[in-house]
């Protein structure tokens, strides 16, 4: 599922009313949001309905809440406990629940680091309000109504959020966009942010931290996939020459099913005028670093001239760094970058015991899954069965079959156990 926030930005309601555009249930969406009313004091009513509307004549969702509530400020612990509560009473599922709580953790981590003050003490003035819990509650119950929240084979994908421009009025008085709060979240979940289009708030804390607790992957543009539905959620207002929408696509990846995917930078450059030794030395710095992997290949450069060509695999987010440290180290005059997706395994290492006569030695297991957790993949660490090796005189092929036989056997134990809290449960 993609979130394009490029152009409006994101609030709370937008994202629950884009949800419910994509088909999520709106009754049972409504009456969640709607339960809020008897778990935030002070609250006298909480009403909810979704109106089709048009905006800069693009057809669009608008949830219509009327509240009725008398406070000031509500601490973070009033909203923690809330959201706790109803998650438990609603019987959201368990993967909707934890993303509940997930998405007030990080709204009320954030606040209360803006404040300086701890999660569960802070004072909230607009995000205190029970539209906050309202939204994430009812996030979540569309969650598990569009069955994405239980799926093992969703991805997320955050497209960078419109936060607007110049300032605006807030309970502290003028602020800045983006507010501090959104900032926040944004720091820390690695999200991509935008300024502009307009001169005005287009992202609350609420509607980023919504974002946030999905854990997407944070990219500047859409992911390659065949779009199955789309749902617009519309914000209140009617901006100028900006349709004031939030724009939801959920669609099936263009990879094969079975493999994760993900986006890398390729840095290159061509040398012709430096050693092998410092050849070595730029590979060991580039990996100490960050990198994912550097390859060098022997080239014939202008003139005829023997070189080599440099290609380093980075994060997006290493690109800018890793690239100056390969201008630093090479003397190159520039480095050519490239974006690209990769069609990748999942992979986690797992420590083994292996008896080598009388020697124990712990061993590193490098297993490989694809996106439904079936293993492709079981392989020993080359740096551990080496040093086993030459303290026991074993053979490398010897070493690597007993580590990745106990791996194996290690996976069944635990599946194993899996599987029969499950029946228990059952």
């Amino acid at each position: 599922m993609v979130i394009d926030a490029q152009m409006a930005g994101i609030a709370g309601d937008m994202f629950v009313a884009s949800m419910i555009d994509l088909g999520a249930e709106a009754d049972a969406v409504v009456a969640a949001m709607e339960a809020s009313t008897r778990y935030v004091p002070d609250v006298k009513s909480v009403r909810v309905t979704p109106k089709p509307v048009e905006r800069s004549h693009i057809g669009g969702l608008y949830l219509d809440m009327q509240i009725e509530e008398s406070y000031k400020t509500r601490s973070g612990s009033v909203l923690l406990e809330a959201v706790q509560a109803m998650t438990k009473d609603l019987k959201l599922s368990s993967e909707a629940s934890a993303y509940a709580h997930r998405a007030i953790d990080i709204l009320v981590q954030a606040e209360a680091s803006v404040h300086r003050h701890t999660p569960e003490s802070v004072h909230l003035h607009a995000a205190g309000s029970v539209d906050t819990v309202a939204d994430i509650i009812g996030a979540a119950t569309a969650l598990d109504s569009l069955k994405l929240a239980v799926s093992k084979t969703t991805s997320y994908y955050s497209l960078p959020i419109a936060v607007g421009g110049g300032t605006f009025p807030s309970s502290h008085g003028r602020l800045a966009a983006p507010g501090p709060a959104v900032t926040r979240i944004c720091k820390e979940a690695r999200l991509l942010l935008r300024g502009g289009p307009l001169e005005r708030e287009l992202a609350t804390p609420t509607g980023v931290s919504l974002v946030a607790a999905l854990i997407p992957e944070s990219t500047p543009v859409y992911p390659a996939l065949r779009p199955i539905s789309i749902g617009y959620g519309a914000g209140t207002a009617e901006l100028k020459n900006v349709p004031n929408l939030l724009k939801m696509v959920v669609g099936e990846p263009l990879t094969p099913r079975r493999l994760l995917q993900d986006r890398v930078v390729v840095i290159e450059t061509n040398v012709d005028d430096i050693s092998g030794e410092t050849l070595g030395f730029v590979i060991e710095q580039l990996m100490a670093a960050g990198a994912k992997d550097v390859t060098v290949l022997p080239t014939v450069t202008k003139k005829s001239r023997p070189g080599h060509l440099i290609s380093v695999i980075v994060s997006p987010e290493d690109e800018v760094r890793l690239a100056q440290l390969l201008i630093k180290e090479t003397g190159s005059l520039g480095v050519r970058i490239t974006s690209c997706d990769r069609h990748l395994l999942a992979r986690e290492l797992l420590h083994v015991q292996i008896s080598l006569g009388e020697r124990e030695e712990s061993i590193r297991v490098k297993v490989a899954t694809d996106r439904t957790g079936a293993i492709l993949q079981v392989k020993a660490e080359y740096d551990d069965v080496r040093r086993a090796a030459l303290a026991t005189g074993k053979s490398l092929t010897v070493i690597s079959r007993l580590a990745e036989s106990a791996a194996r056997q290690k996976i069944a134990e635990k599946e194993g156990k899996t599987q029969r809290r499950r029946r228990r449960k059952a």
